[in-house]
């Protein structure tokens, strides 16, 4: 029904196989292109969210570091070898150390656990609100490829959408008119009982 509106809209020559084929293609890659989280996006969210959380400071992160490095020399010293595995003796103690060492240059009050559970949870939100595309997005990427590809108007576009909602009114009203949903759960009820790997049957 769609594609028939298509055809009478834009024109059978704008809405070859070809061109379709090339629509889905390129708004399949734009859609990829805005959901990557590259690695600068996840260092921003999380410079940002340090400097909210845990007060750090640029001054205070090189402190930390200097530290850090320090405690961890000291660390090989005593076990001899960097064993980097996260149940490893070597893993173990320079978490701790670095919890210390955290503690120490950014101050205990601004490192506790609350606050790291509260810092985790917000980078995970900012990362699935960066990567989450909305209808609006999807409209408009969709509607910016139409006029790319099919070389129509935004006038164009209108009047489809315009008679593409009333045909499809018309056509859910006639759905329901020949009992198809009263149809369907009669199937549902016969069917579904038998477990989810049925549920194809449905169809």
């Amino acid at each position: 029904m769609r594609g028939a509106m298509e055809v009478q809209v834009y024109r059978a020559e704008k809405v070859t196989t070809t061109n379709r084929r090339q629509f889905q293609v390129r708004l399949d890659r734009a859609r990829q292109v805005a959901t990557i989280w590259s690695d600068a996006d996840r260092q921003s969210a999380k410079e940002r969210l340090e400097r909210e959380f845990h007060q750090v400071t640029p001054v205070k992160c090189k402190l930390f570091d200097k530290s850090f490095q320090h405690h961890k020399r000291q660390l090989l010293q005593e076990v001899g070898t960097e064993v980097t595995g996260p149940r490893s003796t070597f893993a173990k103690k320079l978490t701790q150390m670095k919890t210390a060492a955290e503690e120490e240059v950014y101050g205990a009050a601004n490192m506790t656990a609350d606050k790291r559970v509260e810092f985790q949870v917000r980078l995970f939100d900012a990362e699935t609100e960066a990567t989450t595309l909305s209808i609006a997005d999807t409209d408009r990427i969709a509607n910016q490829l139409d006029r790319v590809i099919y070389g129509v108007t935004s006038n164009e576009q209108m009047r489809f959408k315009k008679e593409f909602s009333i045909r499809l009114i018309e056509f859910e009203a006639w759905w329901q008119a020949i009992g198809v949903q009263q149809l369907r759960e009669t199937i549902e009820q016969r069917v579904i009982y038998l477990g989810y790997s049925k549920m194809h049957l449905v169809s």
